[in-house]
């Protein structure tokens, strides 16, 4: 029975040391699942993934992508052509349209982490933190929320477009965008934020289903393009005439640099001014009616904060209240006490979105 025991032991020692790592991780930021063993790896998509504890020396995978372009292939784990153990392997997968090519990185030892000589958990709570992602200068994943960076050149003259790479982590983010407006909020603020070729804008547009939504993309990024040489190839994201007249007219008579609207606005408007584009909007039936009439009016006047509490008031959903709320700022006499209007939302990512919009305007 000892002589049993031994060899039981020398044979899980053998195995446990045996085991090998391997690693495939996408260097462009694609996202996919990994099979392996009959069995996925990531239930959820991923653009790095490792699997541990292989006791084969040949290992059959399949690459499954977002958008089921699968790629099926045999790695073998062994170095400089002999078995090895304890090692991870790390192997990188690229993607070219259709054409995927698995190539081999890099291999290093395992070695165990030593005997921690801190406490387990800390005295104050750090998770938020270690939670947290920097993407280069792109933005900051707050548990998986993007908080953008402004990469516009101070003097607001855009040169150079956007790196690739953010083209790459915009992809990620909006594979995790469920709804429409999810991802035009997300496009909207990509382009906000950054200087754009016409052809990354075309990237953006594509995820917007709504003609109308594209157009409104369009222009208000319309000023951060390096290359508005091309601004034809914009065209075709539509396929309605009314939309591509409505685009051409845009472009036809906007100049080159980003216009400051209501920059004459020192003294709010009189009190029967207000009220009357109060009437105009109380006698429509909906919010989208309502917007629609006041993207036509509201440059007329100036407001205080107070006035445009009145209005806002006037929008049932935040949707609406928060795309006008965007169009009264520049009109608004009193910007320093803007943000007073968030009293009127109902819920803190309207506030937040407002609050990021500020901010971004204050740097043009």
């Amino acid at each position: 029975m000892k002589y049993l025991f031994t060899l039981l032991f020398t044979i899980n020692l053998f195995f446990f040391n045996a085991q090998n790592n391997l690693r495939i991780f996408s260097g462009e930021g694609l996202i996919f699942n990994l099979i392996a063993f009959d069995s996925v790896i990531n239930k959820q998509p991923q653009n790095d993934v490792l699997i541990q504890h292989i006791y084969d020396d040949t290992i059959r995978l399949k690459i499954k992508f977002a958008d089921d372009i699968t790629y099926i292939t045999t790695l073998y784990l062994f170095e400089k052509g002999k078995p090895t153990k304890n090692k991870e392997f790390t192997y990188r997968v690229t993607r070219k349209l259709n054409n995927v090519k698995i190539t081999f990185n890099t291999i290093y030892d395992i070695v165990k982490p030593p005997i921690t000589i801190v406490p387990i958990k800390p005295k104050a709570d750090t998770t938020l933190k270690y939670k947290n992602r920097r993407l280069e200068n792109f933005c900051e994943l707050k548990d998986g929320k993007p908080t953008y960076f402004n990469n516009i050149p101070n003097n607001g003259k855009c040169l150079s477009a956007m790196p690739t790479e953010y083209i790459n982590y915009t992809k990620i983010l909006m594979k995790k965008a469920q709804v429409a407006n999810d991802k035009y909020l997300l496009a909207e603020n990509v382009s906000r934020n950054n200087c754009l070729s016409v052809a990354q804008l075309n990237f953006l547009l594509e995820y917007i289903d709504f003609e109308v939504e594209k157009l409104k993309l369009i222009k208000t990024t319309y000023y951060n393009l390096i290359d508005k040489e091309n601004k034809k190839e914009l065209e075709k994201n539509f396929k309605y005439e009314a939309s591509k007249n409505e685009l051409t007219n845009f472009m036809k008579t906007s100049g080159d640099s980003r216009p400051v609207s209501g920059i004459n606005c020192k003294y709010a408007s009189s009190v029967d001014a207000i009220k009357s584009l109060e009437n105009n909007l109380v006698a429509l039936n909906n919010d989208t009616e309502r917007l629609k009439t006041f993207k036509k009016l509201h440059e007329a006047f100036c407001y205080s904060t107070k006035d445009i509490l009145l209005i806002l008031k006037l929008f049932t959903h935040d949707r609406e209240k928060l795309e006008a709320a965007k169009l009264f700022y520049n009109y608004c006499v009193n910007q320093d006490d803007f943000l007073s209007i968030t009293e009127v939302f109902s819920y803190k990512q309207s506030i937040s979105d407002l609050e990021n919009f500020v901010a971004k305007q204050k740097k043009i």
